[in-house]
Parts: structure tokens; sequence; C-alpha cells
């Protein structure tokens, strides 16, 4: 039974925002962009759940494959919303500032969110 499929969409003119970019999400019929795929795949991403094969890794709770996971989000909202309050402060403050002070000369470094991960580590390092 197909409940909803994964979804590539390319943004090809738009006022607002460079044009050509790709945007991947999965889509359950009658409900809509499913929030759980989304936020797993973000926390995934700045390592709030870790993954192991097909395991994955939230807190002291262990579940094999990415649907069972999604179901305990489903039904525990706490959950849900802690690991969302975690990728918001992530997303909204990713400017790491590093201030130097070296002969009374002050060095800025800003990481923003057009970087990529290696500028950002690079930033980071120095």
């Amino acid at each position: 039974m197909v409940v909803g499929s994964q979804v590539l969409v390319k943004v090809v003119k738009n006022k607002l925002a460079p044009p050509f970019k790709t945007a991947e999400f999965e889509l359950q019929f009658g409900k809509g962009i499913c929030r759980e795929a989304e936020i797993i795949k973000l926390s995934l991403k700045y390592k709030f759940i870790t993954k192991a094969g097909s395991m994955y890794y939230y807190n002291e709770h262990n579940f094999r494959g990415v649907d069972a996971l999604k179901s305990f989000l489903a039904e525990n909202y706490s959950a849900l919303e802690e690991l969302e309050m975690k990728i918001r402060e992530k997303l909204l403050k990713p400017e790491t500032d590093k201030v130097a002070e070296s002969d009374g000369d002050v060095t800025e470094e800003i990481a923003t969110l057009d970087s990529t991960d290696e500028e950002t580590a690079a930033v980071v390092e120095a």
C-alpha cells in the first residue's frame, strides 16, 4: 500500500531566491510534507540523532529503521519539539564569530548560511 512518495523539486524561476535550486522531501498522501522525516534528516545532518547501518539512536532510545523513529516522534510530541528547538537554535544562530587579538588588531571571520561545511570548518579552526 502506497502512503506517500519521495519528491525532488527543482525551482526554475523565483523572484526571491536564486533559481535552479533543488529540494527533496517526503509527501504523504492526504497529509502533505512529512514533518517527522524533515526533522530526522536535519537531526542527522547536525548530529542530534546518530545512525549506524539501519539503526537510529536518539538519547537512550534505539530504533530499527527510519519508520520506527518516525512513529516514535509522531507519538512523542515532546521529543519532536526538543529536536525541532535544537535545529532552530542551530539554524538561526549559524554565525560563528572568531575574534583574535594580536597587538591590538581585531580579526573577525563570519560563517554565513551560504557557506559550505568545509568553509565553516575552516572558520572554526582558524
